[in-house]
């Protein structure tokens, strides 16, 4: 548990974060339990990278010497999380029977106690689960949500793909990005996680950032991805992915008379520069559509479906 703050933090974070370390402190558990000091004076986070990513990768790095193996599990949650009782028994189980490496679990936020809302955290769930399956379905590797609270993967994974970001925000995301670039990233159905529903956030994204919005008046349908965007990304991913032997200047020709919008994104997300290292890095089809995806990734894949959308 990485009690944490930065140096610069508000007084009340900080006399909070006390409270939590003196009754971990002073409590007795049937179980090994780490306790991380990164709040009190001269132990707080640095204020450049004080933040969600620093904490979690110093509670996940301070464990490694005491996994048994590569193949050891690193869950990753939040402190106002709730998990149910089958989480460690389910996600062990499938990671087990289907030999993976990295998952996220299945979610749902905690009832908030205003029934507007309430209402609200439904439609933005509804939003995080259509955009990953939307996704899923056009052919992208990046389909899931990243949740920081859902994450799941063993030691190989983390160490191969640097370990967790020390982000500010957004650690979830690109930690994700980075495990599904390496292997794959599995979705887990069973809802498993309970997120806090609270509508207060230490960063600009995520759960408590949007119904913050929400309270200002900012509508959750907006967030949504058109029908057009999702049409062209697959477009895209079923041309690209089949032109291994492609010239790139027929391959944007052809790009150009479906959508000229997207022709142009295209180069300016540096196509001409990278296609011609991933055909002669591709000795198979199969790996050539791996080296797609680690350029198109997730972050570029946001991008166009934001582009597409008329979304900043």
């Amino acid at each position: 548990i990485v009690v944490n703050n930065s140096k610069k933090t508000k007084l009340n974070i900080k006399n909070n974060n006390y409270k939590t370390l003196k009754l971990l402190y002073e409590a007795n558990y049937s179980y090994s339990i780490g306790i991380i000091d990164a709040t009190s004076q001269g132990y707080e986070l640095p204020s450049k990278y004080a933040g969600v990513g620093l904490a979690r990768k110093i509670g996940i790095d301070l464990t490694i010497p005491l996994l048994k193996n590569e193949h050891s599990l690193i869950f990753s949650t939040d402190a106002d999380t709730i998990l149910s009782k089958d989480y460690l028994k389910t996600v062990i189980d499938h990671f087990n029977k289907n030999n993976i490496e990295a998952a996220v679990v299945g979610f749902k936020h905690q009832k908030a106690e205003n029934k507007y809302l309430n209402e609200e955290i439904l439609n933005y769930e509804n939003f995080l689960i259509e955009t990953a399956n939307k996704i899923q379905s056009a052919g992208s590797p990046y389909g899931y949500v990243a949740m920081g609270s859902t994450m799941v993967c063993n030691l190989k994974s983390y160490i191969a793909v640097g370990g967790m970001p020390k982000r500010k925000a957004a650690e979830d995301f690109y930690f994700l990005q980075e495990l599904a670039k390496y292997r794959s990233v599995h979705n887990i159905n069973n809802i498993l996680v309970y997120p806090s529903s609270r509508s207060v956030s230490r960063v600009h994204l995520g759960t408590g950032f949007r119904m913050e919005q929400v309270k200002r008046g900012i509508n959750i349908n907006n967030l949504y991805f058109s029908d057009e965007a999702f049409k062209l990304l697959s477009f895209w991913i079923k041309k690209g992915t089949h032109s291994w032997k492609k010239d790139i200047l027929d391959l944007l020709s052809l790009i150009e008379k479906k959508n000229k919008n997207l022709n142009t994104f295209l180069i300016n997300e540096g196509i001409n520069n990278i296609w011609l290292n991933l055909q002669s890095s591709s000795p198979t089809q199969k790996h050539f559509i791996k080296q797609f995806h680690r350029w198109f990734d997730g972050l570029k894949t946001i991008r166009l479906l934001k582009l597409f959308s008329k979304i900043d």
